[in-house]
């Protein structure tokens, strides 16, 4: 008997712990109007005289971004081990500085694609395969890239979308200062 009450004493910590986990990571969720609070300044901002384009050099917080191209694919990657779209791929060539003091970590999940109300994730390993050479080195693929103080990094990001959306004229990138940024700017890719 004594040995069940241990194992119910575990599982009940267990349960404890995801709880907790879980309340910390809800209240992060909790956070996100904030941040859509903070775009939606960011945007009334910019229609006051701003609007951030392709080729404009965007400052979020010590973070700088540069799109310098966007595209459409139906595959991308090097000959062999190309990664197919579901549908078609948006790939965006970016450029990303550090400004701050200290390294930060960069990731294909700073970027968002927007349409309207609608927000896409960015493919991670499309952008993987879209920053391979032919010989396999994978370079600047926003893969937990460390940007250390005053460098950049230049690379592609990967969105996996329907024909429809990637063709749209309204596609705007949402781009933040890092993981837990709260800063965010908007660029307009068309």
């Amino acid at each position: 008997m004594s040995g069940c009450l241990k194992w119910f004493g575990i599982l009940f910590i267990v349960i404890i712990l995801i709880g907790a986990c879980t309340a910390v990571l809800g209240s992060d969720e909790e956070s996100t109007p904030k941040t859509e609070e903070k775009s939606s300044k960011d945007s009334a901002a910019s229609s006051t005289g701003k609007t951030f384009k392709v080729g404009d050099t965007v400052k979020v917080g010590d973070m700088q971004y540069k799109v310098k191209s966007v595209a459409t694919a139906k595959e991308v990657g090097p000959t062999y081990g190309k990664e197919n779209a579901k549908d078609t791929y948006v790939v965006i060539d970016v450029v990303v500085k550090n400004n701050g003091n200290e390294a930060v970590t960069v990731d294909t999940a700073l970027f968002t694609l927007l349409k309207g109300d609608k927000k896409f994730e960015a493919d991670s390993a499309a952008s993987m395969s879209a920053n391979q050479s032919e010989d396999g080195n994978i370079d600047n693929s926003f893969f937990l890239e460390s940007i250390n103080p005053d460098s950049k990094l230049e690379g592609k990001v990967v969105f996996d979308v329907s024909s429809s959306i990637a063709s749209s004229n309204a596609l705007k990138l949402q781009v933040q200062t890092g993981f837990w940024g709260t800063e965010t700017e908007v660029i307009k890719l068309k």
